[in-house]
Parts: structure tokens; sequence; C-alpha cells
């Protein structure tokens, strides 16, 4: 009989590990917490721009609108309170806009508050199978041997950004064993197009990226191989999931009819309004030879109001910061994210088809399971905080 028994394996020390980890960290179970990389928290501390977007200010309805498939986490948005947890673990908060950042603005505080010092860390051990016995799931093999363990929560992230140890590979094992995965698209990721690669490095304030579906407002950056920045970002998954022609508007506070008379009446309207380098690209474009009225409302439609990205795409998946899709939800119970046919197995996080826009949402997400998962394990082995 084995004696190295865990009472749950985390595979993955990302932001729902952690959660899990640091949560059962004062219950005497028995766990190890698996990390493939050399260090912790790797894409939690990229997040951000390194200052780490802990979560959304947003309110549980709120939450449900902003994340796909959002209604799976109703009960847990009224639940739980990540604003206390996070104020229990010393780490102050300040509010930009509808974000919630460290108030030092140091990713590094967000990882260091978690409290993990009575769990069995092992970092460097890659998950390459699961272990079943007599059709029961019973352990891991990794890279540096085999652990067995009563209960296996896989916190092994995405897709994307695959240096953070998220490179999919369970992905690939999971299904070895039938789980189901809905189809996978990149998110929070910049558009290829290269209308403007000529204005690299350039920012515009104030745009509107939008499709038949839906719209963005913010800033957008011309780089090199097309677009990024918040708006360009947010639009990005619908652009590689096909959704419909994309457009800009560049004067998203002006209609087009009194554009129309601003330009007409004054020809240096636009040149006001715009950067130099862009003022001086979009201008190829303007009707020569003393334009008519039409030609110029041609203009302001095509080129300033709905400039199309025609044959625009995403880049790689590689490049995303976040998966869109993942597990199918029709096989997790959302009162514990227990898949409905593989026993104590849980999964958590953007692991999972759930996820949002840039603004906290995806860590929400993580916290959130990650909660869940820790709380039933509590129930199962009859825990009472």
């Amino acid at each position: 009989m084995r004696k190295d028994i865990y009472d749950l394996i985390i595979v993955g020390a990302g932001s729902s590990g952690l959660m899990i980890a640091d949560r059962l960290n004062d219950t005497n179970l028995k766990i190890l917490l698996l990390e493939a990389t050399k260090r912790i928290g790797t894409k939690l501390l990229m997040t951000g721009n390194g200052r780490c977007n802990v979560m959304s200010s947003d309110s549980p309805e709120e939450l449900e609108k902003a994340i796909h498939n959002g209604r799976f986490l109703r009960s847990a948005y009224y639940k739980y309170d990540l604003k206390k947890f996070f104020k229990k673990h010393n780490l102050p908060l300040k509010q930009e806009n509808r974000r919630l950042y460290p108030a030092s603005e140091k990713a590094k505080d967000v990882v260091d508050c978690f409290k993990i010092h009575n769990i069995s860390l092992k970092k460097n051990h890659k998950v390459e199978d699961l272990i079943f016995e007599n059709e029961k799931l019973c352990g891991v093999v990794t890279n540096n041997g085999n652990f067995y363990g009563k209960n296996i929560v896989v916190c092994s992230g995405g897709k994307t950004y695959p240096k953070s140890g998220s490179d999919g590979s369970m992905h690939k094992i999971l299904k070895n064993y039938g789980v189901k995965f809905t189809k996978i698209f990149p998110s929070e990721v910049a558009l290829v197009f290269p209308d403007f690669v000529e204005l690299s490095g350039l920012s515009i304030e104030n745009v509107k990226m939008f499709n038949k579906k839906r719209s963005f407002s913010g800033s957008i950056l011309f780089t090199h191989k097309g677009i990024s920045g918040p708006v360009a970002i947010s639009m990005g998954e619908f652009v590689a999931r096909e959704e419909g022609v994309t457009f800009i508007d560049f004067l998203p506070d002006e209609n087009e009819d009194l554009l129309f008379e601003k330009i007409w009446n004054d020809n240096n309207f636009l040149e006001q309004k715009f950067p130099k380098r862009f003022y001086q690209h979009i201008m190829k474009y303007f009707p020569k030879n003393n334009p008519s009225k039409k030609e110029i409302r041609k203009f302001i439609v095509n080129k300033i109001k709905r400039y199309e990205l025609t044959n625009v795409r995403t880049l790689g998946l590689e490049y995303a910061f976040t998966t869109a899709g993942g597990v199918s939800l029709k096989e997790i119970s959302p009162k514990n994210c227990q898949h409905k046919k593989i026993d104590n197995l849980y999964l958590t996080g953007e692991l999972l088809d759930l996820h949002g826009e840039i603004g906290g949402y995806n860590l929400t997400v993580a916290w959130l399971t990650g909660m869940i998962v820790a709380d039933a394990i509590k129930e199962k082995f009859g825990i009472n905080e």
C-alpha cells in the first residue's frame, strides 16, 4: 500500500492554483502543488504590464454579462468577496475606472500575498499524464516522477503564452481521457493588418472599433504588424471567431453630417483632430482636385467613420494573453467545478470555457473557480471553518 498519497494534487501554481493552496493552507490536509516552470505565478507577474489588474469592480450582474458563459459562476459572485480576501491578505488595492490594482502597482505583491507555507510545492514538475487504476483517477505522471492523490485539480491555464507554463499540454492529456473541449480561439490579442504599418509606434485616443454585434471604445496603437492597444485587443477574439466585418470609427464623437459641414467649411479641421503622422496618412485618401460634396462624404464614411479592416486577422494563439474556449461547461458542475464523469477530477480558471474581456475578468474567473474547488475539498473532508 502506498504511503505517500496526497489528499489533493494541484496541477499549476498560477492564479487559481495559488488560490486553492492558500484556502487549504491551514487545513492540515496533505496537499501537493506542482508547477511546470521554475517559478510560481508567472502569468500573474505579466498581467497588466506588471501591475496586475487583480479584478474588476463590477457588480455580480455586470460580471455575469461581461464574462463569456458568466452564468456558470452566478452563485459565486454573491458568495465570495474578493476585496475582503485581499484585504485579509494585507494587499491594499486601488481602483482605476472599473479595474482594481495592487496599491503598489507591483504584480509580485499579488503573488507574494498568497499563504502556501504548509503546502508541498514542487517546481519544474511538468505533468505529462494522468494515472488511472481500476478506472479511477489516482495520480499524475511528471517529468520528475509519479505522484498519487485522492483528488486532482487541474489549474494549468489555456494555450497562450507557453513560456508561462500555459502551453496547452494538459488540453491534450485531458482529451485523451474523454474530457470534451469547445473550439479554442485567441483572446486579448493584437490584430495583423497592413494598412497602417508605416505608422508603427503611433497611438490614437478615443476611437471605436466595431462589427455588427459589438463595439469597443478607447485607444489603439499602430504596430509594425498591425493594430494593438486596448480597443484592438478587445476586438481580437471576435476577429478570430470571424464574427463579421470589422470597422474603425476614428472620430466616434462626431456625427457624419456635422463632420461633413466642419470639413467643408474648414480645410484644417481634420489636421486639428489627429496626430500629424496619422493626418498625413489618412489624407492620402482625400479626394483631389476640387472634390465634390459627394466625394468628401464618401471619404468621411469610408475612411473616417467606417474604415473597413479588409482581410484583418489576429496574431497566433501563442501571442494572445487569454484563451477563449476550453473544457465544455456541460461536463463541469458549477457547485464544485468537478468533472461530472471522472470522479475526483476538478478543473479551474482559463482551462474552462470561461473568459472575459480585458479588465480583470479572467483573474476574477480564476480566483472564484479556485475558491469553489477549495470549498468543495473542505466539504469532502468534513472541514468546517
